[in-house]
């Protein structure tokens, strides 16, 4: 994964991010959104279910957010 991160496009910080989020199959990211500047949110979807990771560029942890009642 590559990620630009950065608040001015002229100021930008670039950082090369090696994490496997170890998903199982059928499971696929469908969105990647920079949190602040030291997480990025992962939107997760598997088969009709939407869950969410978040990772700490920092810790290199990963923290699964889903939801219980499905």
């Amino acid at each position: 994964m590559y990620i630009k991160i950065g608040k001015k496009q002229s100021n930008l910080k670039t950082n090369n991010i090696y994490y496997n989020l170890n998903l199982e199959e059928g499971h696929e990211i469908k969105d990647i959104d920079l949190i602040d500047d030291n997480r990025i949110l992962f939107t997760v979807k598997n088969n009709d279910k939407i869950y969410a990771l978040i990772y700490d560029i920092n810790n290199k942890d990963v923290v699964k957010i889903d939801n219980k009642n499905d």
